[in-house]
């Protein structure tokens, strides 16, 4: 993606961009550096191949891209890669509604969501699901943080740490509430 805009599918279940059969690696959704005011709902992201645990995504924003949004999404069997990687700084993101899961029966370093490195600002991940990824569920970290709420969230059965959130230290409150974290490494 090289430009702003909203690729919007008719529906999670009956939208879906595959990686099946694709050779190498890929994303998803690539978001090329500084592209901002990307919105990304109703559709499925199925089957992508990453090139470790920060390379490549289901949905990967390589950075500064601010107004961010992933709603209503199903991300899920992208392996050796993350189902959702935004690195900062990054400003004013939303991820509400999503299903993010790993591929169980396979070996790599898949996260569910990602925010890593510089300041993170205005920041809500709500009312997702994240799931059986091989790392980290929900991961914020390398920088620093402000304005960043995650609530509503259940993060259950990843293999490494359910929420890692590292350097969230103002200037404004940060809010990490009423979320559901079970079973992760």
């Amino acid at each position: 993606i090289d430009k702003s805009l909203t690729i919007q599918g008719v529906n999670k279940s009956n939208t879906v961009l595959s990686g099946t059969g694709l050779a190498g690696n890929g994303s998803g959704f690539y978001i090329n550096n500084g592209v901002t005011n990307v919105t990304i709902k109703d559709l499925s992201i199925k089957n992508f191949v990453g090139n470790g645990p920060n390379g490549n995504a289901g949905v990967y924003a390589i950075g500064g891209n601010n107004f961010l949004t992933v709603t209503n999404t199903i991300i899920q069997d992208n392996v050796g890669g993350s189902g959702i990687y935004a690195n900062g700084p990054i400003n004013t993101v939303l991820f509400d509604g999503n299903s993010i899961s790993g591929h169980t029966n396979v070996s790599g370093a898949a996260r569910g969501i990602v925010i890593w490195n510089g300041l993170k600002e205005n920041i809500t991940i709500t009312n997702n699901e994240v799931f059986n990824n091989n790392c980290c569920g929900i991961e914020l970290q390398d920088g620093s943080g402000t304005n960043v709420t995650i609530s509503n969230n259940n993060v259950h059965d990843n293999g490494d740490s359910g929420m890692g959130l590292i350097g969230l230290t103002g200037p404004s409150a940060n809010l990490i509430s009423a979320n559901t974290v079970t079973n992760n490494g």
